[in-house]
């Protein structure tokens, strides 16, 4: 086809076909051109500089500075303000009540151990928490005022309290948490109610209570509650039996009256008031004309024996824990119990009775009566909790209690004299203090078992009746009668506070 008819395209075509390697090659290289071009300028433009050291601190001259940061934007709004989240709901009091009749297992417990464990919730606790009624005002007398965390401690330091002890009471009262029974109660067999008011004023002397226990408020709560219900249907009578016949009887009532006091002093549960009322005026009305107290509140002569030589005598053992009820009574402020101190002025006179000053002993039923029973703590301490001075007749008891040595494994070891030993030389302070205080702590934390019980003594009291020593029994109660005089013992540091402010009560040195 001649060029004339051919179309502009067709004749651009033609040479570069012709020639189209020679094309091919020059589009190559365009593209070779422009891509090394673009990476030297991208180096140049837009990455920083690669410069080497040169062996000082200059920097190549070639190399452009690095520009400032950006001015902030004034422009950009505030950070919103960020509110706390809403509290969680309250549960309803279903699920309260459901939480306090959760299982748990028993817990083990290894040293050392935290001053406090998470709370836990004992699994036999059916009474709902919401039960109890915190009063109004609630305030400790002096005595009791260090019962509180801060308070456990500085006493603790100040009377001479090791790490150890106040770890051991943790123990027995996680031990005691596991022990206690769907009731509220304590105890196996026919001393239930005196197991409970023990245990109790165990949770109580370390300032635990149903609004202020973030580990034991339900162990606690229920106790209580448990013994309201009694005192409530049974007009103030704590021994949970028909009536006070019975040996048993007249230190259950008495160990309940103890706990319900403290139980008042420390919550002014309102439910409480009345109860203590009533239970102290049968103490009152069970005091015998000697100012003591015996079985079943016994105010009589022995029918059978009308003569004064065969007279029913005052039991030093039955008056120790009146004494004590009644001194707790005291302490509550209820309208009343101010006029407990006539009846604890005559139990002083009863304790004079008994007293031997040949060997400064108080006797069980009369003085130089002490046989298989040690009371001479109780008759110490009482006198101590009461007058808040030692007299002769306690200076030489004092000066009785520190001459035999204190061994756990010995025949000696008495946990019911110890409970009032302890107590008895801690009120006195002085010479009689250091000796004790140097001696039980470590008797009793190196002897404790590791799930926090107390393992049977080596003493050898019968228990009475023929009846075999709870300190020896391996099982049922004794475990529980150990673990409570020893737990109250260990807290002596801040249960009760030296009358004396912690200055020597004796009149001189021993």
């Amino acid at each position: 086809m001649p060029d004339a008819q051919k179309s502009h395209f067709e004749r651009f075509l033609r040479p570069i076909l012709a020639s189209r390697f020679l094309t091919v090659s020059a589009l190559l290289h365009l593209v070779l051109i422009v891509l090394i071009g673009g990476q030297v300028l991208f180096n140049k433009y837009v990455e920083p500089p690669d410069f080497t050291s040169t062996g000082d601190d200059a920097v190549s001259a070639d190399a452009a500075p690095a520009p400032p940061p950006p001015a902030p934007d004034d422009t950009l709004p505030p950070a919103p303000a960020l509110s706390a989240p809403p509290p969680p709901p309250s549960a309803p009091a279903a699920n309260i009540a459901a939480l306090t009749s959760m299982a748990t297992s028993q817990a083990s417990f290894q040293m050392p151990i935290p001053v406090m464990a998470p709370p836990t919730i004992n699994k036999f606790t059916t009474m709902p928490v919401q039960q109890f009624q915190q009063g109004e005002n609630v305030g400790l007398p002096g005595v009791m005022s260090a019962r509180s965390g801060n308070g456990r401690g500085e006493a603790g330091a100040k009377y001479g309290e090791k790490s150890a002890s106040e770890q051991a009471v943790l123990r027995a009262l996680r031990w005691l948490q596991s022990q206690q029974q769907s009731d509220g109660t304590w105890g196996d067999g026919e001393f239930k109610p005196a197991f409970t008011g023990l245990a109790l004023l165990c949770f109580l002397g370390h300032g635990e209570t149903p609004d202020h226990s973030p580990e034991f408020s339900v162990v606690v709560t229920n106790a209580i509650n448990a013994m309201v219900d009694h005192g409530q249907s049974n007009q103030g009578r704590m021994n949970w039996g028909p009536d006070f016949n019975g040996i048993p009887a007249v230190y259950e009532h008495a160990i309940g009256t103890y706990a319900i006091s403290e139980a008042y002093t420390m919550t002014k549960d309102t439910r409480l008031a009345n109860i203590v009322t009533q239970a102290a005026s049968y103490i009152v009305n069970g005091q015998r004309p000697d100012g003591g107290w015996a079985y079943s509140y016994d105010t009589g002569a022995d029918p059978a024996k009308p003569d004064a030589k065969h007279q029913i005598k005052s039991d030093t053992s039955v008056s120790g824990w009146q004494i004590q009820a009644l001194k707790a009574a005291h302490l509550t402020g209820i309208p009343g119990t101010d006029k407990l101190g006539a009846t604890l002025d005559g139990a002083m006179r009863n304790l004079n009775r008994v007293f031997d000053p040949k060997d400064g002993t108080f006797g069980y039923r009369q003085a130089g009566d002490i046989k298989h029973h040690n009371l001479t703590g109780v008759g110490a301490l009482s006198k101590l909790f009461w007058l808040g001075r030692a007299d002769k007749s306690v200076r030489e008891a004092l000066k009785n209690i520190t001459t035999t040595d204190l061994v756990y494994g010995s025949a000696d070891c008495n946990l019911y004299a110890w409970y009032y030993d302890t107590q008895a030389c801690f009120q006195a302070q002085g010479v009689p203090w250091d000796w004790w205080n140097k001696r039980f702590q470590d008797q009793l934390t190196t002897n404790q078992s590791a799930d926090g019980s107390w393992p049977p003594t080596g003493g050898n009291d019968t228990g009475g009746q023929g009846k075999e020593s709870f300190s020896k029994m391996q099982g049922g109660d004794g475990p529980l009668y150990r673990t409570v005089f020893c737990c109250l013992m260990l807290e002596v540091f801040y249960r009760y506070l030296p009358t004396s402010g912690g200055a020597s009560a004796l009149d001189d040195s021993l």
